[in-house]
C-alpha cells in the first residue's frame, strides 16, 4: 500500500502559458460573438480583419491580451469619388482649368457619363486611376530628392498647394481608407503624344526627349474587396 500521495503543481512558466492560451481563446470567442451580433444588425458580413494592428492577419493568431478588429469594407466607388472631390477642393485655381481636369480612368480608358455607375462595374484585377491631364500638373506636385535616380528636390509650382495636390490627397486616402483599400501615387504616361525635354535618370544629367507624365492616384481592385 502506498504511504505517500504526491501531486506536483504546474511551474510558473506553465501557469503563464496556460493563462495566455486561455486569454487568447477568450479573445477570439468574444470577437467572433461580437461579429455575429453586429452582422445580424446589418454590419458587413465579410469585413477586413485587423489582428494586433496587422491588416488581414488571421484572428486566430491574436496575441494573449491582443486586439481583434473588424472593419467594414469601403466600396471602390465611394473611395474614388471622395478622392476626386478632395482633389477638386484643394486644387489651386487661376482659370479653373486645372481644377476641372481631374479625370477617372479604368484600365486606361476615361470614364464618361455616370462615374459612380461605371465604378460599380469594376472587377477584381481592374486598375482605377484618377489623373490630371494638364501639361503643368506634374509641376504642381513638386518632387522630393532621390539619390537613386539623381532627381533633385523641386518645389511645388503653386503657392496655393505647397505640398502638391495628388501627394496631399494620397496621404488623406491612406489615413481614411488605408485599412480596407490599397492605393499608390505616381506619375503615369497618357496616350497624348506629347514629348518634353527632361533630364535622363541616373547621374548623367543628360537632357533627353521623353513622354510627358501626369500625376495619378491608382487603386487596384483585389479579390476580397467590393467594387
Amino acid at each position: 500500500m502506498a504511504t505517500t500521495v504526491s501531486v506536483e503543481g504546474i511551474t510558473a512558466q506553465q501557469l503563464g502559458e496556460s493563462i495566455g492560451q486561455w486569454v487568447q481563446r477568450a479573445t477570439i470567442e468574444a470577437a467572433m460573438t461580437a461579429l455575429r451580433t453586429e452582422v445580424s444588425r446589418g454590419f458587413d458580413h465579410e469585413p477586413v480583419v485587423v489582428t494586433d494592428g496587422v491588416v488581414r492577419r488571421d484572428p486566430n493568431q491574436v496575441k494573449p491580451f491582443g486586439k481583434i478588429e473588424f472593419v467594414a469594407r469601403t466600396s471602390t466607388a465611394d473611395a474614388v469619388l471622395w478622392a476626386l472631390q478632395r482633389l477638386r477642393e484643394i486644387s489651386p485655381v487661376l482659370t479653373g482649368r486645372y481644377r476641372d481636369s481631374h479625370i477617372v480612368m479604368v484600365n486606361g480608358e476615361q470614364i464618361t457619363g455616370d462615374t459612380r455607375a461605371a465604378l460599380l462595374r469594376v472587377k477584381p484585377g481592374d486598375r482605377v486611376q484618377i489623373v490630371n491631364f494638364q501639361p503643368y500638373a506634374r509641376k504642381i506636385e513638386g518632387a522630393t530628392a532621390s539619390k537613386r535616380t539623381g532627381r533633385q528636390r523641386r518645389k511645388a509650382l503653386s503657392r496655393q498647394a505647397r505640398s502638391g495636390v495628388y501627394r496631399a490627397v494620397m496621404r488623406e486616402l491612406v489615413q481614411r481608407f488605408g485599412r480596407t483599400l490599397l492605393f499608390d501615387q505616381k506619375m503615369v504616361k497618357l496616350n497624348t503624344g506629347v514629348k518634353v525635354w527632361g533630364k535622363q535618370g541616373g547621374k548623367s544629367g543628360r537632357r533627353v526627349l521623353r513622354d510627358q507624365v501626369f500625376p495619378a492616384i491608382q487603386l487596384f481592385v483585389k479579390q476580397d474587396l467590393p467594387s
